[in-house]
């Protein structure tokens, strides 16, 4: 950011407003211009789709701080403040490079989402493993929800992971992971975690309805808010649930509760009534009770409203991550919510009251209970998103034009040419003039300047005015007849003096 630049962007800015007053177009033709606002369209869609998967992050604040740092610099660009124009300069690469180097995971959970979401749908319709029945379904779960159930009567602690559309391969690749190939039965969970069982550490991982491993090490969650005090099993189960649309299922050894982990949070269920509702829920099986089922659903997001997340006053961070986890009510009240996830809904509102019993035949599922929307906040904020995602693509715009098609000036020098001779010729007269050639200075993009010469331009001077004897003074005009988009800006000289006179004089 210097002195320079900020000159170049006034004068494109100047020009734009310069080119709309005189008419001329300073863009090019009609194509170009659809081109500029389809390209200025798209990004400014792809940054709205980017401010949306980092808004929930720890990123976010940096962003912000970043946002300030830049708009203080070009501040002190234009007051001519160079010393602290430089210093922030150069902090603003720092910064730029801390910023991947330290939010890695949530940069890295921000592009599983954009993949999740943008190609679990072609690839469910590609690929015949993700194909299973129903039937096949509901019967996995309910062997899960069967062994659950008396695993939490026994106090016997289990981690299962159900894989979805993402695929968890880097956990079969483990050193100590013993891959199996079982169906999935009540009798084969319970004697994996049974304490005397080889296999018991570690979590088993369901894939395409089948015991896929045992014995799989999760990489644990990094920074979890609980409301109470967790083992290293529930945070690996939300470690799980932050690796794509992975939905884990955790039994604790301590307390015998069944605790769901889905998008960063950990949900503690009443009982293996309710887990297996939200499973048939979530895997679009089961229909919630006043609600029509919708056809082909392979992923939801779950959210509980969160009412005691933590013992300790949480952060201001983890405050507004947890206020956003309000899509869907969940029955059982939420436990823990990660900090990194990147897949956030959109804010609803904090609905008052108890959580509703798992029992109530009349009530839906974990999944399908709704706050009640916000919908002023929730639109104001969302017009204030997309219009700082215009502000941010026009800028992007215009930096990529300056630097790769400025507004440049150029001197040309064209000879003299006329029209309407054949006046002079039927009046029997004659001229005489004293400048052969005009100076001009054309202002227009990089582009075309470097394209249009000498022979492009033409300087002309009209004797229709010119019926008799005597001295005229006439307007050299400027003209091309190459479609190039320029605008003159001066001119040496304006007018000429021209004396006629008869031919035979």
């Amino acid at each position: 950011m210097n002195k320079g630049l900020i000159e170049q962007v006034v004068n494109f800015v100047r020009e734009i407003f310069t080119g709309l007053d005189s008419g001329y177009l300073f863009f090019g033709g009609p194509v170009e211009i659809v081109r500029y606002v389809f390209d200025i369209i798209l990004i400014t869609f792809v940054v709205y789709q980017l401010l949306k998967l980092l808004r929930q992050t720890r990123a976010w604040q940096l962003l912000q701080g970043l946002f300030l740092i830049i708009l203080f610099t070009m501040i002190c660009s234009i007051l001519g403040l160079e010393m602290v124009g430089f210093i922030f300069d150069n902090i603003l690469y720092v910064v730029a490079i801390a910023f991947v180097v330290i939010f890695q995971p949530e940069l890295r959970k921000a592009l599983e989402t954009v993949g999740l979401r943008s190609f679990s749908t072609f690839s469910n319709a590609l690929s015949p493993e993700y194909q299973e029945g129903a039937g096949d379904v509901a019967a996995m779960i309910d062997h899960v929800v069967r062994a659950c159930s008396e695993m939490s009567k026994s106090y016997t602690g289990a981690l299962i992971i159900i894989e979805r559309n993402s695929k968890l391969s880097e956990l079969l690749e483990q050193e100590n992971v013993v891959s199996l190939d079982s169906s999935v039965t009540k009798d084969m969970l319970l004697s994996i975690f049974f304490k005397g069982s080889p296999l018991h550490d570690g979590a088993v991982l369901i894939r395409n309805n089948r015991i896929s491993a045992a014995r799989c090490h999760v990489p644990l969650s990094e920074s979890v808010h609980t409301k109470v005090s967790f083992g290293t099993r529930h945070r690996a189960a939300v470690g799980a649930s932050e690796m794509g649309d992975a939905i884990s299922v955790a039994v604790s050894e301590e307390r015998g509760k069944i605790s769901l982990a889905m998008d960063g949070c950990l949900y503690e269920m009443r009982g293996g009534d309710e887990l297996k509702k939200n499973l048939l829920y979530i895997f679009g099986i089961a229909q919630a009770p006043g609600r029509s089922k919708r056809k082909g659903r392979r992923v939801v997001n779950p959210f509980a409203k969160p009412s005691i997340v933590s013992t300790q006053k949480p952060s201001e961070e983890m405050e507004e991550i947890i206020r956003s986890k309000q899509s869907d009510f969940v029955d059982g009240e939420i436990v823990a919510v990660s900090a990194v996830s990147a897949t956030c809904p959109t804010d609803k509102s904090q609905k008052t009251g108890s959580p509703v019993s798992a029992s109530s035949s009349t009530e839906p599922p974990v999944t399908a209970k709704r706050d009640e929307l916000r919908i002023n906040g929730k639109i104001s904020r969302k017009i204030m998103y997309i219009l700082a995602s215009f502000v941010i693509s026009l800028s992007l715009w215009m930096y990529i034009q300056i630097n790769n098609n400025p507004v440049i000036e150029k001197q040309i020098t064209v000879p003299l040419q006329f029209l309407s001779e054949e006046t002079l010729a039927n009046n029997d007269l004659k001229t005489e003039y004293t400048i052969e050639n005009v100076s001009i200075i054309l202002v227009g993009r990089k582009s075309v300047m470097d394209e249009l010469s000498d022979t492009d331009i033409g300087a002309y001077i009209d004797y229709s005015p010119v019926q008799s004897e005597g001295l005229y003074t006439l307007r050299i005009a400027i003209n091309s007849e190459k479609n190039v988009y320029y605008r003159v800006k001066s001119q040496n000289p304006e007018t000429i003096a021209v004396n006629a006179y008869q031919s035979g004089d």
